[in-house]
């Protein structure tokens, strides 16, 4: 742990430098720092001092909606963003079931009605395989709804 903390002091005083260049300051009280780990005793970090500033040392915090916690769980808000994917796919049902709409303008809302939804906040996320699996699961559902149910060699087989 010792190792970290040196590494996290340099990064630290490295960028403290950088924004006093830019005549900003590094504003100690809304400033949390967090330890992810597999192991229990290395997440229970204390809180860090750095010369004469002292930043706390958090279990979770929120980005982007997502609630990042020190054990690097994602399941619970995976399977909320896809509960959410399903309520946006059913408000917009009546679209992609009328038979009016071209394939690709079903496509469309899709990709810009539905998935937005389930992916908001991705790039905060490290997936397990039964995560991604879930996903998949996800949009398979939805394509099926779209291309029609059989996926045959590779191809969709259109009905």
């Amino acid at each position: 742990m010792q190792g970290h903390k040196k590494k996290l002091t340099e990064v630290y005083l490295d960028l403290e430098e950088e924004t006093c260049k830019l005549g900003m300051e590094i504003n100690e009280s809304k400033t949390k720092y967090m330890v992810t780990s597999t192991y229990e005793n290395r997440r229970n970090a204390g809180d860090l001092r750095i010369g004469n500033k002292t930043f706390k040392a958090v279990q979770s915090f929120q980005y982007l909606g997502n609630i990042i916690g020190n054990t690097n769980n994602n399941n619970k808000y995976i399977k909320e963003r896809i509960m959410m994917g399903n309520k946006a796919y059913y408000a917009n049902r009546q679209l992609v079931n009328r038979s009016l709409i071209s394939r690709s303008s079903k496509l469309q809302i899709y990709r810009t009605l539905v998935r937005p939804v389930v992916t908001y906040g991705s790039e905060s996320w490290t997936l397990t395989m039964e995560e991604e699996r879930a996903l998949a699961v996800f949009e398979r559902k939805i394509l099926r709804k779209i291309y029609g149910p059989v996926k045959e060699n590779e191809l969709w087989r259109i009905q």
